[in-house]
């Protein structure tokens, strides 16, 4: 696995493919987790038609060091200069949750151009007064399944220290707010201009569904999956469905 340097830190990440023909997706996952554990079961299924980038985000997986607070515009920085060092910048890009929030703030600000974005799971703001919603980024919200806190974090102590999930990456993810994380505007998003893939559980405890409809309507190429029955943890308990809907859309605009 090769590494980055950054001001704050080492990102290790993984290149699946060595075929600089076809093209690069990056996948960015969410806060807690890392670059295997979030997109695994559909690495197989992707990595057959593109080129992976796929990182572990700054102070998460394999990666050490971390921006103060886990500042979300800092990561997206670091992650777009990773992309641009990996000529993977004019490629696609996908986040989950947290990453999502990471490669709205990299498109938003100009680091990347990406060829299409698919966000699952995300929000374009945090920030109550924008959204009209009550923020519920809590841990005990999150309907993940028994012991998921235990199971996270033997993703990140092995390469850091016994306890560094408890104190710092959890520590952390209770005191995120919308200053650390995403404040931006439909406005923001109307000028984007890459065609875009929202993926979103109709049942997600953390961003209401209707945040997302928000965003497809605001958005002038995007179009809206709304699973049903789902919730937060849509990309850990519907994989696959998540992965057909990628491909199809990634099919779609292969030429773009």
């Amino acid at each position: 696995m090769p590494f980055f340097e950054t001001e704050s830190g080492i990102i290790h990440y993984e290149i699946l493919g060595d075929d600089p023909s076809i093209p690069v997706l990056t996948l960015l996952h969410n806060f807690m987790s890392s670059g295997r554990s979030a997109w695994g079961p559909m690495i197989n299924d992707l990595s057959a038609h593109y080129r992976i980038l796929l990182p572990d985000s700054p102070g998460h997986g394999r990666s050490q060091g971390y921006p103060d607070s886990f500042d979300h515009r800092q990561m997206a920085r670091q992650l777009a200069d990773l992309m641009r060092a990996e000529d993977a910048h004019t490629g696609h890009l996908a986040g989950v949750s947290s990453g999502g929030m990471i490669a709205q703030q990299m498109v938003h600000l100009g680091w990347v151009e990406p060829a299409t974005l698919t966000l699952i799971s995300t929000t374009y703001s945090n920030d109550a007064s924008i959204t009209g919603a009550d923020r519920a980024l809590k841990p005990e919200n999150f309907k993940a399944g028994q012991r998921w806190l235990e199971a996270t974090a033997r993703l990140h102590d092995p390469y850091h220290y016994p306890g560094y999930f408890d104190e710092v990456l959890l520590g952390n993810f209770r005191q995120l707010t919308a200053e650390q994380t995403i404040n931006l505007t439909l406005d923001d998003l109307s000028k984007w201009e890459m065609p875009v893939c929202l993926i979103h559980g109709s049942e997600d405890e953390f961003f209401a569904p209707a945040l997302v409809e928000e965003m497809a309507s605001a958005i002038p190429t995007a179009e809206l999956h709304l699973i049903p029955q789902q919730p937060h943890a849509l990309i850990f308990k519907r994989p696959w469905l998540v992965s057909e809907i990628m491909q199809d859309f990634l099919k779609r605009h292969s030429s773009m």
